[in-house]
């Protein structure tokens, strides 16, 4: 199981290992089985920034403008790459800024704009083609979720409890939403989904809701998960997901609770369902793809919960959210990736594994991938290394019959 930060309201840092209250589980990852296919993804490019702690990286998210890639690191580093391959390893950087924090949510690009939050309650925007600071705004709280731009704000959460709305132009504060936080929830937090007027938040405590975009006032909220247990462990319902809306519905998953189906006109329950997760979920041509807190990917039915099927071959592996790749076949494939280093490709139709891929170093040690941008046949990783990989889609490789390939180290 990916491991989980949490944060008390003293102030105190745990970590989870297994999900029991009262002694550390361990969860062994799966060891793989051989597959029919591996991807050849050929490398065209690598730069080390630095080491990134898996804490610090819930929200960090690699993002681009026509050009050039941006990476933000919690050693405080924001770096912009140009994404072709150049010549000389040092002309593949534009430019970098370091900052006196960590930097522990985006980059965004918008505008010109490159958007980052700071563990020192920074906001940040830089200008994207020369890294000038444009402006700051002191939030005086960590920002811990990814910022959402929607109708000239930016909005972004803290860990104290706050949705802030900015100015995209100047950074000053449009309005603020607070929230009474539980005593003890997962560190980070879900970004907002913003649909025409409204914003969408997930709280720690359970609760969706759903405010004004222009003033941030409430219009209503709704119960997704009920605490239960005797621990405050036990009883953590946080909706680290970011919801999505489809169809007339809000889908939401929240950790130790339920994935649920909500109208987003009043907050109204249309369907729920015993599960829990905390990474970010996708709807694909109606079905929705999870992969909940045990690492097992399930598909379900949006229309009812029903569960089409589940695969368990990769429980326990550190996977993060689940991709769409339309790049590697007529048909599009369900994409993972683990934190022992695999990309996994599967048929979203029954969850077969099609393909994979291990993203290694000189050693051929897998290295832990903490987020994949993709454009068409082109692949960055960001791993826990600090290593920034550009990988190209060459083809595939198909295994001879009665062979294994890599079996033996896959583990």
């Amino acid at each position: 199981m990916k491991n989980i930060f949490l944060i008390s309201a003293l102030a105190s840092v745990f970590l989870i290992q297994g999900c029991s209250s009262t002694s550390k589980t361990v969860r062994i990852p799966t060891e793989l089985q051989p597959v029919e296919q591996h991807y050849q993804l050929g490398l065209d490019w690598q730069v080390n920034l630095k080491l990134i702690a898996e804490a610090d990286g819930r929200s960090l998210r690699m993002a681009s403008d026509d050009n050039h890639l941006y990476v933000a690191s919690s050693s405080g580093l924001l770096t912009a790459l140009i994404q072709q391959n150049q010549s000389r390893h040092t002309d593949q950087i534009i430019w970098q800024k370091r900052i006196d924090a960590a930097l522990l949510a985006g980059p965004v690009v918008v505008e010109n704009k490159v958007i980052v939050g700071s563990a020192k309650g920074d906001v940040i925007a830089f200008d994207a083609q020369t890294g000038q600071v444009q402006w700051i705004r002191y939030l005086a709280a960590e920002v811990v979720s990814q910022p959402v731009i929607a109708n000239q704000l930016i909005l972004v959460r803290t860990n104290d409890g706050r949705l802030v709305a900015l100015n995209l132009q100047t950074g000053s504060v449009v309005w603020t939403a607070d929230h009474q936080m539980p005593s003890l929830f997962l560190r980070g937090a879900a970004p907002v989904l913003v649909d025409r007027d409204r914003v969408y938040i997930g709280r720690e405590s359970g609760f969706l809701e759903a405010r004004s975009l222009q003033s941030g006032e409430i219009i209503w909220d709704a119960r997704v998960a009920i605490p239960s247990g005797r621990t405050d462990l036990e009883r953590m319902v946080d909706i680290q997901a970011k919801p999505v809306l489809a169809d007339g519905r809000l889908f939401v998953l929240s950790y130790n609770g339920r994935m649920a189906a909500i109208n987003p006109s009043n907050g109204n329950l249309i369907w729920a369902k015993e599960l829990s997760g905390f990474r970010d979920f996708k709807l694909h041509d109606k079905v929705i793809y999870l992969v909940d807190q045990d690492d097992i990917l399930r598909a379900l039915d949006p229309a009812t919960g029903t569960e089409y099927w589940n695969q368990q071959a990769l429980k326990y592996r550190g996977l993060i959210d689940v991709r769409i790749d339309h790049a590697v076949s007529v048909q599009p494939q369900l994409m993972l990736a683990d934190r022992l280093g695999y990309l996994h490709w599967i048929d979203p139709k029954d969850g077969t594994i099609l393909a994979r891929f291990k993203h290694a170093n000189h050693l051929d040690a897998g290295q832990e991938i903490l987020d994949i941008y993709q454009q068409q046949q082109r692949y960055y990783l960001l791993d826990a290394d600090g290593n920034v990989s550009a990988y190209r889609f060459n083809g595939v490789f198909e295994t001879r019959p009665g062979r294994a390939v890599q079996s033996s180290k896959e583990k």
